[in-house]
């Protein structure tokens, strides 16, 4: 897990889904009921919802594995195209120090 230090400018800029983004890359490979236990309160719904949006956005990667009883879950990576975002996030957060 690859820990980031955000500073209060860029946390007060950063949108809700851009977050859980960066959640998902700090994580590395994770499942919604992971982010959920690793956000501040934010419920299955909302993780859901955002974690579409930045599927069609292309920033992340969603996989369906199945587990050991033979249910399906999902596993979200963050996209080549969502490492290049995030890159952009943290120069805006060295920018803003």
């Amino acid at each position: 897990m690859e820990q980031i230090k955000l500073n209060k400018n860029i946390e007060v800029l950063l949108s809700t889904p851009l977050k859980i983004l960066l959640k998902i890359y700090m994580l590395g490979e994770t499942t919604v009921t992971q982010l959920v236990k690793e956000s501040d309160g934010m419920s299955a719904t909302t993780i859901t919802k955002y974690v579409k949006q930045l599927e069609e956005m292309g920033l992340i990667e969603v996989e369906v594995a199945k587990t050991n009883v033979g249910t399906e879950k999902k596993i979200i990576k963050v996209s080549k195209k969502g490492l290049e975002v995030i890159d952009y996030i943290m120069k805006l957060n060295k920018l803003l120090e």
